[in-house]
């Protein structure tokens, strides 16, 4: 009997860590996967980021300072050509983006075109800010 008491302690016990632990998983999983990363969350600092992810690289390939240098130089011109094409393709994106709006808009009644408005402003919003933090998130800090 008292065997068969310990055993449903034990259980009892064990399925309450387990809701506990997947909870935290849970959590965290949103936290990062969802809302952002930690970080985003508590510094918005990417560049901060950006740089421990660079050392991580550097460290990973085990460069000398001339090397970690050297690849600075290229990641940085790298980041201005893609800059470049960005702003070359930017327009003919914008208006394949508008056109496909403009299709999804004439199929929909008065009803859903409102509701799809404010969906796009918000979301062109996010986007918006979210770019706006992107120039300074690509560049490669010095070493």
């Amino acid at each position: 009997m008292m065997a068969r008491s310990l055993k449903a302690k034990i259980l009892v016990f064990a399925v309450f860590f387990i809701g506990i632990a997947t909870g935290i998983f849970i959590a965290n999983f949103y936290q990062t996967r969802v809302t952002g990363t930690r970080e985003e969350l508590n510094t918005g600092d990417r560049a901060q980021r950006a740089q421990r992810d660079v050392n991580k690289f550097h460290e990973y390939l085990g460069l000398n300072e001339e090397q970690r240098q050297q690849v600075n130089k290229i990641l940085e011109e790298t980041r201005s050509e893609f800059q470049k094409l960005r702003k070359e393709t930017q327009p003919r994106f914008q208006a394949i983006q508008e056109e496909s709006r403009t299709k999804i808009r004439a199929i929909l009644t008065s009803e859903q075109r409102l509701k799809y408005d404010e969906f796009r402003r918000t979301r062109d919003e996010r986007c918006k800010n979210r770019g706006r933090d992107s120039d300074r998130d690509h560049k490669v800090p010095n070493n």
